[in-house]
């Protein structure tokens, strides 16, 4: 039978019966509702968002609450095309039949709940979730598999699953546990989220420094917001190097701060310093990126020097590197962003101003120096963070920045 041309409510039916499940009155039932569903015209789509009736992808649910985010992986696209109508009413569901392809896809959002099958083509679903846990480690992930097995479901929690159901599928059951994990996943966020504050005296140069790690803050849940001091006026006009931060402020899902000091004029006193206070009376960060002191570029320096003055209540200050930094850069924090290097990329290339004319804006440069630093890693890519104050004192949740992989002394 072609699942794919049949109503949806006789594909529900063959994916039970498919599942040794003989149809019963409740499945009729079940039938019911998900061709209500389809009537609704709601659907997941592979490789895309889950778009609602009114074609906003991620609107508010009722009660003008955020609709969840779900990545599923199941290689049965009747199962997935099900599961996806069934939970339409929860969440915008994202739909990869991989484990490889998910894995890529980690990055590309915040996500609610991972949803996988075990059985995959290639790497198995249990793979699949470590590799999640690890990129996202607050995202709840609930392992579907046919095997009803007590050793199948420890091997689940062990990879980093937070629940395991077997197939046949319960559509009330599974509702009921996507709307419980959602919850839990946004706990844990609430619990343990944390407000950053990145510090670059010019357009693109926390993205070059952090934009990984900021990717990472916003992965887990974390309030990013990016303080720019100046327009970059030296090195292109003032609106189009606006338009680009802007931008890259979208896809990093931070708040963007934009002041007017003078490029290649900005102090290490008085404008700076109040500028970084308003910027960090209004955020409240944790946790502070900035540049290094070591760097032939007197912006930097400057805006180092300022920031270690404005911040002196935070608990955590790090030093990013750029490309006019010396070779005293010494640092000792090597945060790995292996999901988020190629998100890095397309940050830098939305600066268009500056791509056509710096060399050591080319993505094989970037991509060159983050794998140097992941020698000291246990990561491939990485990006490497001088520390100027590591604490939890002052903050109530005791969130940290992403941890690293690894730290090791580089000198």
């Amino acid at each position: 039978m072609r699942l794919a041309s049949t109503p949806l409510w006789r594909r529900w039916s063959v994916v039970r019966r498919t599942s040794a499940c003989d149809v019963s009155a409740a499945e009729r039932a079940d039938a019911i509702l998900l061709h209500r569903l389809a009537v609704r015209g709601l659907a997941c789509r592979a490789g895309g968002a889950h778009v609602t009736a009114s074609g906003h992808d991620g609107a508010a649910g009722r009660n003008g609450e955020r609709r969840g985010l779900v990545l599923l992986v199941e290689d049965d696209d009747a199962l997935a095309d099900v599961v996806c109508e069934l939970l339409a009413p929860l969440a915008d569901v994202r739909w990869t039949a991989s484990a490889e392809e998910a894995t890529a896809r980690l990055g590309e959002a915040t996500w609610d709940l991972v949803l996988s099958d075990v059985e995959l083509p290639g790497a198995s679903g249990l793979e699949f979730a470590r590799a999640a846990k690890a990129a996202q480690p607050r995202a709840a992930i609930l392992i579907l598999s046919s095997h009803a097995s007590f050793d199948y479901a420890v091997e689940a929690i062990r990879a980093g699953a937070d629940d395991y159901m077997t197939k046949p599928i319960d559509p009330a059951r599974l509702i009921a546990k996507v709307a419980e994990l959602i919850a839990t996943t946004r706990e844990r966020r609430a619990r343990g989220r944390e407000s950053v504050l990145a510090i670059g005296a010019h357009p693109d140069d926390v993205e070059i420094g952090v934009g990984g790690i900021l990717l990472r803050h916003a992965a887990e849940g974390h309030d990013v917001a990016v303080l720019t001091l100046t327009g970059g006026e030296e090195g292109g006009t003032p609106e189009q190097r606006a338009r680009e931060s802007e931008r890259a402020a979208e896809l990093m899902s931070a708040r963007l701060f934009h002041v007017a000091l003078a490029d290649t004029s900005v102090g290490e006193a008085g404008a700076t310093i109040a500028a970084i206070k308003r910027a960090i009376d209004e955020v409240l960060p944790s946790t502070i990126y900035t540049h290094t002191a070591r760097d032939v570029h007197q912006d930097h320096r400057n805006v180092h020097h300022a920031t270690l003055v404005a911040a002196r209540g935070i608990p955590r200050v790090y030093c990013y590197q750029a490309p006019s930094t010396t070779v005293e850069f010494h640092p000792t924090r090597f945060v790995a962003i292996d999901e988020f290097v190629e998100r890095k990329l397309e940050l830098i290339e939305v600066f268009v101003s500056q791509v056509a004319l710096r060399d050591y804006l080319e993505p094989e440069l970037l991509r060159a120096t983050a794998r140097y630093w992941g020698r000291y890693a246990r990561a491939r890519y990485v990006e490497p963070l001088e520390v100027i104050r590591e604490s939890d004192v002052g903050t109530e949740t005791g969130a940290s920045a992403p941890a690293a992989r690894e730290t090791a002394d580089a000198g």
